[in-house]
């Protein structure tokens, strides 16, 4: 190395360290974090509920599905006999479908609980736009009072698509 290149690695090394010192040195002093002793949180207890029932629909109906909701599956009807005055509707979802050459067509598995969309029914990823079929899956919770229940799965698609199976596993819980 030449002579010029060892005096500009040495000022840049000197500049780097009296910076570091001086930002080092104008930091605070930071406080202690919390206790490391947990003895003395309380958290309340976990709400225990037990599967009453679980139900499955299942199907290959190779069906032709219009641009928005349709219905996927017959559904089930249940009774809720909590004493508590709910119950807890959990419904795993599985589907393939084909946008047959569509792109951006988006998909979403909704849940509707006596007539009205329950949980989330957000989108769950584009239809495969190359004519192969591609899996959508969802959980969907609904928390429901007392009585009897109707609940079926609904397949939403932007553009419309091609839905090859179904199946849907809907297990009522209650505390």
């Amino acid at each position: 190395m030449s002579k010029m290149t060892k005096l500009a690695l040495c000022v840049t090394l000197t500049m780097l360290f009296v910076g570091a010192y001086f930002v080092v040195s104008a930091a605070g002093v930071h406080q202690p974090g919390p206790p490391r002793d947990i003895s003395g949180l309380h958290f309340p207890p976990p709400v225990i509920e037990m599967n009453t029932s679980t139900f499955y629909t299942t199907g290959t109906p190779y069906a032709t599905l219009v641009a928005g909701f349709n219905t996927e599956d017959s559904g089930v009807q249940f009774t809720c006999k909590s004493g508590s005055g709910t119950c807890s509707l959990v419904v795993n979802s599985f589907s393939t479908s084909s946008g047959g050459g569509v792109a951006n067509d988006d998909r979403a598995l909704c849940l509707i609980v006596d007539g009205n969309i329950a949980g989330a029914c957000a989108y769950n990823g584009y239809d495969a736009a190359d004519g192969s079929y591609s899996a959508i899956s969802s959980i969907n919770v609904a928390s429901v009072t007392n009585g009897v229940h109707t609940a079926y799965m609904s397949f939403y698609s932007t553009f419309g698509t091609t839905m090859y199976t179904y199946t849907n596993q809907y297990s009522i819980y209650k505390p």
